[in-house]
């Protein structure tokens, strides 16, 4: 379950990415797109960031 929410993410998120740097969305939605991917790595706890 973590694994696929983590690929998930990752996969929302550099699709955000490259959608954004070939100019095919605006960086108003990308920056949306690409929160949503954060979360869902986030969320799958394999972030390896130090929680306070």
């Amino acid at each position: 379950m973590h694994k696929i929410l983590f690929l998930a993410g990752l996969c929302i998120a550099l699709t955000s990415a490259a959608l954004l740097f070939f100019g095919i969305i605006e960086p108003g939605l990308a920056a949306m797109i690409g929160i949503v991917g954060i979360g869902l790595i986030a969320a799958s706890g394999m972030s390896h960031i130090k929680r306070l």
